[in-house]
C-alpha cells in the first residue's frame, strides 16, 4: 500500500519558510550571475531541455504547482532540445546573462560537474533532507560526494506486457516478482512465427535495466568497468535472449525506440522493457489489457534500475539561497503530486506517489513501488556518448552470436579509456 500523502514536520518548516519569504525581492540578482542584474520582472531564469511544445507545459506545470506555496514564484524557460542540452548549458552559462536554474538527468549529473553547485549546505540550512527523496535518485544526483540538484521524479525500468497473450498461452501473470527462468519460459511460450515474446530496444539503457537486475554493474569507483566478470555474464545473458533463447529479434542500429513501442501497441512483441512514462501512451493506444511487472532477476525479488531528473542550481548564480527556494515550491509533495497526476511522472517523493496510481491499476501501483524498494540509478561517466554509440554500433554482432560479449566490451572498454 502506498501511505496516504501527508506534510512530515520537516516538511512543514520548509513550506513555513518558504511561506515567509518574498521570492521576488530573493531571486532578484540571480538573473546576472557575476553581475547580478535582475530579468527585467524580477523572476527567475530556468535553462533546460525544451524539445516540443509538451516539454514547455511540463516546466510550466512545475512553476504554476510551485506558485501554490510561493505565489511570487516567477518562471522563465529558455533551453534548446534534449540533443543539445548537454552541450550547449556550458556556453549559456559563459554568457551573458545566465540562468540560475538548470535540470539535469542523474544519468548526465557528472558531465555537469563543473556548473552545477553542491546543494548539501542549502539543504540542511533549510531542513531538507536526503531522505525526504528517492534514496537511488538522490544517489544518481551527487558528484564528488555532494548532492548536485534535487530529483523531481524516480522512474524505474519496468516490463510490460500484453496480458491478453499471456492468459491465452495460459501462463501466470507476473508482478512484483519475476525470476529470469520464468521470464525466458514466458517468452518463448509467447515466440511464433513473426511473433516474438519480447522487443528489444536498440542501445545500452533497456540493457543496463537487465544488468541492473542481475546485480550487476558497468563502472567502479565512478569509471568505467565494462570488463568485470559480472557485467561481462549479465550482459551475455541478455545476448543470448536473441541467439540462444530465441525470444526476440536483434535490434539494428538503425531501430528506433518508437518502433518498438508500436510492435508492442500492435501485439506483435508481447513483453517491452520500457520507462513507467510510457503507460499512459500504451493504455490510450493498445487494444489489449495492459499488464507491468518488474524487471526479472535470478531470484526474482526487484532490483530496479531508475531514471529521473532533477532541478539544480548553476555555480554562477548569484542568489543560491533565493533559487533553493524556488527548487523547493516546485517540489513540494503537493507540488509532486500535481504534476505526477497530470504528467504521469513517477514522483520522487514517496508521499507523492498515490497522485501517479490515479486511473492504472493496482498492479501497476504494486510494481512501481516494490521497484523502488531496492533500486540503483543509470550513473554514467563523461564518455558515455562514446559508450553508447559504440555498443549500438556492436550491439548486432552480440545478439546474433558473432561475438561474445566479453569481446565486444573488451573492446569498447580499451576504445574508450584509451588502453
Amino acid at each position: 500500500m502506498f501511505v496516504r500523502p501527508k506534510s512530515t514536520p520537516v516538511l512543514r518548516r520548509t513550506i513555513a519558510a518558504l511561506a515567509g519569504a518574498s521570492l521576488v525581492a530573493g531571486l532578484a540578482a540571480c538573473g546576472g550571475g557575476s553581475s547580478g542584474a535582475a530579468q527585467p520582472d524580477g523572476s527567475l531564469m530556468l535553462y533546460t531541455w525544451v524539445s516540443s511544445q509538451s516539454d514547455r507545459a511540463q516546466w510550466e506545470e512545475f512553476v504554476a504547482a510551485g506558485q501554490k506555496t510561493l505565489p511570487d514564484l516567477k518562471v522563465q524557460i529558455d533551453g534548446p532540445s534534449f540533443e543539445d542540452y548537454w552541450t550547449k548549458v556550458k556556453t549559456r552559462l559563459s554568457g551573458g546573462d545566465p540562468p540560475c536554474l538548470l535540470t539535469t538527468q542523474a544519468a548526465r549529473a557528472q558531465e555537469l560537474n563543473g556548473v552545477l553547485a553542491p546543494l548539501d549546505d542549502l539543504m540542511a540550512a533549510n531542513g531538507v533532507s536526503k531522505t525526504d527523496f528517492d534514496q537511488s535518485m538522490i544517489d544518481g544526483m551527487t558528484v564528488d560526494g555532494s548532492v548536485r540538484a534535487i530529483p523531481y521524479d524516480a522512474e524505474p525500468l519496468v516490463v510490460f506486457y500484453n496480458v491478453d497473450r499471456f492468459k491465452q498461452a495460459g501462463l501466470p501473470l507476473p508482478g512484483t516478482t519475476f525470476t529470469r527462468d520464468q521470464f525466458i519460459a514466458d517468452a518463448k511460450a509467447l515466440t511464433s512465427g513473426d511473433h516474438y515474446g519480447l522487443g528489444i530496444s536498440p542501445g545500452l539503457f533497456s540493457a543496463l535495466g537487465y544488468t541492473t537486475a542481475g546485480g550487476s554493474t558497468w563502472l567502479k569507483d565512478g569509471a568505467l568497468d565494462l570488463t568485470n566478470p559480472a557485467f561481462v555474464s549479465d550482459m551475455q545473458w541478455y545476448f543470448d535472449l536473441v541467439n540462444v533463447q530465441g525470444v526476440a529479434k536483434s535490434p539494428e542500429a538503425s531501430t528506433k525506440s518508437d518502433e518498438l513501442q508500436q510492435a508492442f501497441i500492435n501485439g506483435d512483441v508481447a513483453m517491452l522493457s520500457e520507462g513507467p512514462w510510457n503507460y499512459g501512451t500504451f493504455a490510450e493506444s493498445a487494444k489489449f489489457e495492459l499488464g507491468m511487472a518488474v524487471v526479472p532477476s535470478p531470484s526474482g525479488q526487484p532490483h530496479a534500475m531508475t531514471a529521473g531528473s532533477g532541478f539544480g542550481i548553476a555555480s554562477n548564480c548569484a542568489d543560491k539561497e533565493g533559487a533553493f527556494r524556488a527548487i523547493m515550491a516546485m517540489t513540494t509533495t503537493d507540488a509532486l503530486s500535481s504534476v505526477a497526476a497530470s504528467r504521469g511522472i513517477v514522483p520522487s517523493r514517496s508521499e507523492s506517489l498515490p497522485a501517479w496510481s490515479q486511473g492504472k491499476t493496482p498492479q501497476s501501483s504494486a510494481v512501481i513501488e516494490a521497484s523502488l524498494g531496492n533500486a540503483t540509478a543509470q550513473r554514467t561517466t563523461e564518455t558515455w556518448n562514446q559508450v553508447e554509440t559504440a555498443f549500438t554500433q556492436y550491439m548486432s554482432e552480440g545478439f546474433r552470436g558473432q561475438r561474445t560479449a566479453a569481446d565486444i566490451l573488451g573492446t569498447i572498454q580499451s576504445s574508450v579509456s584509451g588502453g
